[in-house]
């Protein structure tokens, strides 16, 4: 039984290790772009977003310090629940940011026409 564990284990992580070796390599190639990683899509003028930025950076951040401490110790690592907090407020920041309706104009801009179309439906 233990030996069909440890082969289990092995196949998957062969099976995940070639399938991240296709990704790097279609990177690399130039089939995958990933020009656009970070950008929020339909933003013209802010195409990097923060939010993404930091959730790429505190995902990788913790990946591979789990990495690290699994080959130290040779066994996967109990999650301290404050790694299980960080990374939901990371990904609740993205979520959030996502979820807030960005506006075409700035507000000046609105009250200024609305102004303006007051003033005209007077006349």
């Amino acid at each position: 039984m233990q030996l069909l564990a440890l082969i289990a284990g092995y196949t998957i992580v062969g099976f995940v290790g070639l399938l991240g070796l296709a990704v790097v390599w279609k990177v690399w190639s130039g089939k995958i772009d990933l020009g656009f990683l970070i950008s929020e899509k339909g933003s013209a003028e802010s195409p990097a977003s923060l939010s993404r930025f930091q959730f790429l950076i505190f995902t990788f951040v913790v990946a591979m310090c789990l990495l690290v401490l699994t080959i130290d110790s040779g066994e996967f690592p109990k999650l301290d629940p404050n790694i299980l907090g960080l990374m939901g407020i990371s990904g609740g920041s993205y979520l959030i940011s996502k979820s807030i309706p960005r506006s075409k104009g700035s507000s000046a801009v609105k009250t200024e026409e609305t102004h303006t179309l007051k003033t005209q439906g007077d006349q």
